[in-house]
């Protein structure tokens, strides 16, 4: 790992406590800069940082395949699925129904809205 690159990822993880702190002190972003000694410009700047790093870093898992288990008839048990709402975000789409855990539904805008 080169100096800069070093030196860069230690400013990450500074300012990704920092912002964590901001969030949890209920703080406006102007108040807590100007209690802090902070630049609101170095605030967004690195708030930016931080969460393209984070999105870098995220990646994607890829899982398995399961094979379905068949019923007791040995065919295939299919689900269906019908929406009941649609929900648009950035040219994304997530379709929910009455079914759709609400804890997934709220941790996929917790995502969207940490990635914005």
């Amino acid at each position: 790992m080169n100096t800069k690159l070093a030196t860069t990822q230690i400013r990450l993880n500074e300012w990704a406590a920092i912002i964590k702190d901001r969030k949890d002190s209920g703080l406006t972003v102007d108040l807590y800069c100007e209690q802090h000694g902070l630049s609101r410009d170095a605030y967004y700047y690195w708030l930016r940082k931080v969460k393209e790093a984070a999105l870098t870093q995220a990646g994607f898992v890829e899982l398995p395949v399961q094979s379905p288990l068949p019923n007791s008839d040995n065919r295939i048990e299919k689900t269906s699925f019908e929406t009941q709402m649609v929900i648009k975000i950035d040219g994304i789409e997530f379709c929910v129904n009455e079914n759709s855990p609400s804890e997934l539904i709220s941790r996929i805008l917790k995502i969207i809205r940490y990635a914005e």
